[in-house]
């Protein structure tokens, strides 16, 4: 009896050790765990600013007006990071925003309120996430997508179809990364 009894009790310790584990690792840390690193994406590194923010008065200091919008749509946290390189024989810059918005409801939520701003959205389907929208200009592109409780914002400083494509395998790297 005194055998069956540890015999549970380890096994229950076991059970539950390994659903802390998995649980635990279902998601990213931090947004930042979910920024495409260094050359991550050949021949594109970060370059200029970068920002966290975990708090509504953070988010505020950098992004200055836009704050109502996320904090009113459950923000928790967010990360941006610029990157540099070559699109053919262009110079660009890449803008990656990744917002924690707590729910998967806020998440889309706020993806519905960004989308309603765009100028003449394209759908991007299949693309990345659960919905995703593309913008673009003569000058620059934007993918939003929304996965999860994550809201993801990228932009792209060429017009270029191929500049697009670049864009596009940002978000499937950063896609890839949120469960």
């Amino acid at each position: 009896m005194k055998m069956r009894f540890i015999f549970l009790f380890l096994l229950s310790v076991t059970l539950f050790n390994c659903s802390k584990d998995s649980v635990t690792n279902s998601k990213p840390v931090t947004v930042e765990d979910i920024l495409t690193r260094d050359d991550e994406i050949s021949g594109w590194k970060r370059g200029g600013v970068s920002w966290t923010a975990g708090s509504s008065g953070e988010l505020n200091t950098h992004i200055d007006g836009e704050e109502p919008l996320y904090t009113r749509n459950g923000f928790i946290e967010a990360a941006m990071r610029r990157y540099e390189g070559r699109v053919l024989t262009i110079s660009a810059a890449i803008e990656l925003r990744v917002f924690d918005m707590g729910t998967p409801a806020h998440a889309q939520s706020l993806f519905n309120e960004i989308v309603l701003q765009l100028v003449n959205p394209i759908i991007w389907s299949p693309g990345a996430g659960e919905e995703a929208r593309i913008e673009r200009f003569p000058l620059s592109q934007k993918i939003v997508f929304r996965k999860s409780v994550y809201f993801v914002s990228l932009s792209i400083t060429t017009g270029q179809d191929e500049a697009l494509d670049v864009l596009k395998t940002f978000a499937g790297n950063v896609n890839s990364k949120i469960q």
